[in-house]
């Protein structure tokens, strides 16, 4: 089975060939970012490009690749900016202004791309590849920069975990916060969606105890 990371393309050589690959992708990521599925084609890539449709078939083992590729690109930029809130967070403040920040920023992140565009990957790469190992592990990227924050926290609200408890309950993010956005659920997005999110991370993420917390 695939591995989420494993989108393909053709073979390419060095110089030319390369870079109009690059460019190929640059323009992908440019159409993605317009939130239209229906705008992730051959003939869109193409104009965007300047390339002639023979060359992206050339370029390109799948014209669709190019797009999952870029979708995941996206993603994965969002991870990073979710990692910088968290190392970045003031260690005088409560663990709820991390997870107020961080719910915020995703629903942010997720309404921008829109979730149509988020279900167009999931049934695309699910097509040819099936459910990847990885497709519920990548938020596990944020378990450490979790860990550093709560090392630094003063505030005595960050629970202390083990790195695996931590990756594990991370995932429960997405279902919280990305999969009403994506399932067409009546909430998603809502002020009523916002605080069961955060409450329920608060729950999971949060200390009982107030207490200063002690060195992993």
């Amino acid at each position: 089975m695939a591995n989420i990371n494993e989108i393909e393309f053709s073979e390419v050589k060095q110089g030319r060939s390369q870079q109009t690959l690059d460019d190929l992708m640059e323009a992908a990521f440019a159409i993605v970012e317009g939130a239209d599925p229906d705008a992730f084609t051959s003939r869109a890539l193409s104009k965007k490009s300047g390339y002639a449709l023979g060359t992206l078939h050339k370029r390109l083992a799948s014209i669709e690749n190019v797009f999952l590729w870029a979708i995941k690109e996206g993603h994965k930029k969002q991870l990073e900016k979710l990692c910088r809130i968290t190392l970045e967070h003031d260690e005088n403040k409560p663990v709820l202004d991390l997870i107020e920040n961080m719910v915020d920023a995703s629903f942010a992140a997720i309404q921008q791309v829109s979730p149509k565009v988020i279900r167009f990957f999931e049934n695309r790469f699910m097509r040819k590849n099936g459910l990847p190992p990885d497709f519920f592990d990548h938020l596990d990227a944020l378990a450490i920069p979790y860990m550093q924050a709560a090392k630094k926290d003063k505030t005595g609200t960050f629970r202390m975990m083990t790195e695996n408890e931590l990756r594990l309950t991370l995932r429960s993010m997405l279902m919280l916060v990305e999969r009403p956005f994506v399932d067409g659920d009546v909430i998603a997005g809502t002020p009523e969606h916002r605080t069961i999110a955060i409450e329920n991370l608060i729950r999971l993420l949060g200390s009982n105890e107030g207490k200063a917390p002690p060195a992993f």
